[in-house]
């Protein structure tokens, strides 16, 4: 609130924010440029070989989750710390995902050159298969009881990369990538808040290394379609969901449904026919009503922005979408950043044996995991400050996007109050589930 009074008080420029946008090309540094596209490749090499060594070890290593590579490399090593690098330095994920490279350098020896068969993506359609492919990821995360099974995790992974490499030949590597895959959007999107714009070269552009300000990739004139918009919120939602799942107010919810007698038939009725148990569908419904309940305040408060400004510019409200990005980027790192320093420990001993097969390659196959590193106190107090800053820079990033959408300042501030008013109650909302005690 203090910082919307500040940007109402002394931020009433209409070209406010224009130096925020200013950034360096880095690549028209000669020793950058000669290191960018080795370096480039090197680590695309090394995405590929540890893409295929996760796989291996799911299907040929141990069946203890503690004692196989693939589980902590996929949910704390690549989701977790994959995300906070993205977030705080730039998108890697754009150079080192091993999916397009493995593509390409098949359709070059099967193909002779031709990559795809050139399929027109349909316009309607938007980003919304990436759109449903991350809610299906954050099913697998949040509900389903195989996630830490290394064959199951296995089997799901090459799945996904079976359905892009599909979706690759048919419509060509980057219009799945842009539209159809769900990790490349997402990392894409926290990306956008990154200090460091990340992008390979492809056979249409050349590839991007640039340094700007934190946030400012999140300001943009292109237009936002309303299947980027969704994706933002399910980001949003989905994260928010794997917080309250956890609290005493969840297990509540789910104790008077087992006791609601029709509430109970139901789900013991899904339970039969699917063999998902009661509380699994539960979760499942939880789950799709978050992001429903996200998109639908947003519009609510994006209709309430617009009557209030006197404008009927419906892209200003989701070109305000990108403002929530700091939202998500702070509850992203509050939420996993001990999930990250914990068990992201159990890579040390698993590097020397990725299989559980008793080797000890590097010597740390005994290495203990000190789950006490760091303290609930400083754990909290970091949290609470990630999540206050994240609502700050979002207000920043509203605020910078009004001035620029709307004719004049006070058109700009009454546009900002119902986003104030949503900022504030998600602020509360983040704050409440992180105090809240863990309920298994």
């Amino acid at each position: 609130m203090l910082t919307f009074a500040a940007l109402a008080l002394f931020a009433r420029r209409h070209d406010f924010g224009s130096s925020f946008l200013r950034d360096t090309d880095l690549l028209r540094f000669a020793p950058l440029r000669r290191i960018a596209h080795p370096l480039a490749v090197v680590l695309r090499t090394l995405g590929c070989a540890l893409f295929v060594l996760t796989l291996a070890t799911g299907f040929l290593g141990n069946s203890d989750a503690y004692a196989n590579l693939i589980v902590t490399m996929v949910w704390v090593l690549w989701w977790v710390g994959m995300a906070f690098f993205c977030a705080l330095v730039g998108d890697l994920w754009e150079i080192v995902n091993p999916l397009p490279t493995l593509y390409r350098a098949a359709a070059r020896l099967v193909g002779g050159g031709r990559e795809s068969l050139g399929l027109r993506w349909p316009k309607w359609l938007g980003a919304w298969p990436a759109v449903a492919l991350f809610f299906a990821f954050a099913w697998t995360e949040l509900v389903w009881q195989d996630k830490d099974l290394p064959s199951a995790l296995a089997g799901a992974l090459l799945g996904y990369a079976l359905l892009s490499w599909a979706g690759m030949l048919l419509f060509g590597v980057e219009a799945w990538r842009h539209r159809a895959d769900a990790f490349a959007m997402a990392f894409r999107v926290l990306g956008r808040f990154a200090p460091l714009e990340l992008r390979g070269s492809t056979p249409t552009e050349p590839a991007r290394l640039r340094l700007r300000p934190y946030g400012a990739g999140l300001l943009t004139t292109e237009p936002v379609p309303n299947s980027v918009a969704a994706f933002v919120l399910l980001m949003l939602a989905t994260v928010t969901f794997d917080g309250f799942h956890e609290t005493p107010l969840m297990d509540r919810i789910g104790t008077a449904a087992q006791t609601s007698r029709t509430v109970a038939e139901t789900l013991f009725t899904l339970s039969s026919a699917t063999g998902m148990d009661e509380t699994q569908w539960l979760n499942s419904v939880m789950l799709l009503l978050f992001p429903v309940a996200f998109v639908l305040i947003f519009r609510a408060v994006g209709a309430w922005m617009l009557r209030l400004a006197g404008s009927t510019e419906r892209a200003a409200v989701n070109a305000m979408v990108w403002s929530l990005v700091p939202i998500a980027v702070a509850y992203h790192l509050a939420h996993y950043a001990s999930l990250l320093l914990t068990t992201g420990q159990f890579i040390v001993p698993l590097a020397s044996d990725p299989f559980g097969w008793g080797w000890n390659l590097f010597g740390t196959r005994g290495r203990t995991v000190d789950l006490g590193i760091v303290s609930p106190a400083v754990y909290w107090y970091t949290a609470v400050t990630l999540i206050v800053v994240g609502h700050v820079l979002a207000v920043v990033v509203a605020h910078v996007e009004a001035t620029r959408r709307f004719t004049n300042h006070r058109a700009a501030m009454l546009s900002q109050l119902p986003m104030l008013v949503l900022m504030v109650a998600y602020t509360s909302l983040s704050l409440w589930i992180m105090a809240q005690p863990i309920v298994g």
